[in-house]
């Protein structure tokens, strides 16, 4: 839980529409006496800071005595959980009895409900609506574009909603020229400044979206024509066959009408297709191989001398005696080396493990808590102390330590860990600065990315 609305003065309060202030006075009315809930949406989230930081402080202003606590996303099941209680505690009658005209007991502020589940959101509507007498009111803020309200607003009457608008241009510089009578034109500036940045930042994320969709429809348009080709090829041969068997039946027909006429050319077209085909099996007969023989050349022998062929003269003869075999004498074969032995020697003594402790189980779910954040949200670290008992000490008497988690920070070159405080998520860095301020923390706390200090949270590999 964090504290919001105590940071700012009322001097910076500015608007830049009627309709907002009319708004934001119909809002308290239904929240503070009627104990309503109010669902406040923005398109920006620096839109939605500005206007939910002044309605907070109002809010306090007008019920001194009623507790206005502000939770963040992971505190969805401590919130839950407090509202389960109180209803246990009460009779059922009690709990479902209307309270009209008559202010909460306890005002709860849910900053950033676009991080919770539908579940969660679903279920803390359904026990507001249907338990008015415990006396919660809450104070759903989400940034989109679209409207939740209408969805939770539909299921009865005991939220409120309070749809917020970007300023124009003309808007803007009524807002200055009101602030600077005022005395507070620089932190209007620095208000529209900031609220431009985001704006812009939206619009660098919507331009791959749009790039994204025309792929998808190129993609689309594609396979709708290449499926349009098939069926067009399907019907095309469709429409062929028939034409094809009419084509081959009057071949038919006129064939059989030729044999008819001529039988003399039907015969001879059969006897030439046996000559040709063999009548049981079909298959083209295999003709007859030609062996052409060569007369034979009379031998020496019989012609009493060498032959002689025609173009070419007479070689004389000449008798070249065979040589004797060689003796080959055996080769004794060499005795195989003796094999070598190499001294063996003696192992190494094993070097002895270093026992590491295990964690505690905060610490255990406190680095699968820091796992399952987004990379590019941010925390605030409130210390490292040298054990987790030190570290729960630190969180008595200090309500923006309620919801704290304890994380393990390793150090390079040690095993052993410490154990930090963590509070968090952010969405980005500016808000967690400004968290700082609205607490008015000192300067010990400091803002990490979610990645690094899970990495920090990790026990570092040994080097080799």
């Amino acid at each position: 839980m964090n504290q919001l609305g105590d940071s700012q003065s009322a001097g910076a309060e500015f608007f830049f529409r009627v309709a907002d202030r009319l708004q934001m006075d119909s809002c308290l009315t239904a929240v503070s006496k009627e104990g309503k809930s109010l669902v406040l949406v923005g398109p920006s989230g620096e839109l939605l800071d500005h206007f939910g930081t002044a309605f907070i402080r109002r809010l306090k202003q007008n019920l001194a005595n009623t507790p206005v606590e502000v939770f963040m996303p992971p505190d969805s099941e401590v919130m839950l959980e407090r509202f389960n209680k109180l209803l246990s505690s009460l009779s059922l009658d009690v709990a479902t009895q209307s309270r009209k005209e008559t202010p909460p007991e306890s005002v709860w502020v849910v900053h950033d409900a676009n991080a919770l589940g539908s579940y969660e959101i679903e279920l803390l509507t359904r026990l507001v609506h249907q338990f008015p007498g415990a006396g919660i009111s809450t104070i759903l803020m989400f940034t989109s574009d679209a409207n939740p309200a209408t969805a939770i607003c539909n299921q009865g009457k005991q939220f409120v909603s309070w749809v917020l608008e970007m300023p124009t241009p003309e808007q803007k510089l009524s807002a200055i020229q009101q602030a600077r009578k005022n005395g507070n034109e620089e932190a209007a500036v620095q208000f529209f400044n900031r609220l431009s940045k985001d704006a812009a930042k939206q619009v660098g994320k919507s331009i791959p979206d749009k790039s994204e969709k025309k792929l998808v429809k190129t993609t689309e348009n594609k396979s709708s024509q290449a499926a349009k080709l098939t069926t067009q090829k399907s019907v095309q041969n469709r429409k062929l066959w028939p034409w094809v068997l009419a084509v081959s039946c009057l071949l038919a027909i006129s064939i059989g009408v030729a044999a008819m006429l001529h039988p003399e050319l039907a015969k001879q077209f059969v006897a030439d297709l046996n000559t040709l085909f063999d009548s049981k099996t079909y298959e083209p007969k295999v003709k007859p191989k030609v062996k052409i023989e060569l007369p034979e050349k009379k031998s020496a022998e019989a012609t009493g001398g060498p032959t002689i062929v025609q173009g070419e003269l007479p070689a004389p003869v000449t008798i070249v005696p065979t040589p004797a075999p060689a003796v080959v004498e055996p080769v004794p074969t060499p005795a195989p080396p003796a094999p070598l032995t190499v001294p063996k020697e003696p192992p190494a003594p094993a070097k002895p493990e270093k026992v590491i402790t295990e964690l505690p189980e905060a610490a255990v779910q406190g680095r699968l808590w820091l796992k399952g954040l987004p990379e590019d949200s941010y925390v605030l670290r409130h210390g490292i102390f040298a054990s987790v008992k030190q570290a729960r000490a630190a969180i008595k008497d200090k309500e923006w330590l309620v919801n704290a988690r304890v994380v393990p920070v390793f150090s390079e070159g040690k095993d052993e860990a410490e154990f930090a405080l963590v509070t968090g998520p952010f969405r980005t860095k500016d808000r967690a600065r400004n968290t700082i301020v609205r607490l008015k923390l000192s300067g010990n706390v400091s803002v990490e990315s979610s990645s690094s200090m899970f990495n920090q949270a990790l026990l570092p590999k040994a080097k080799p």
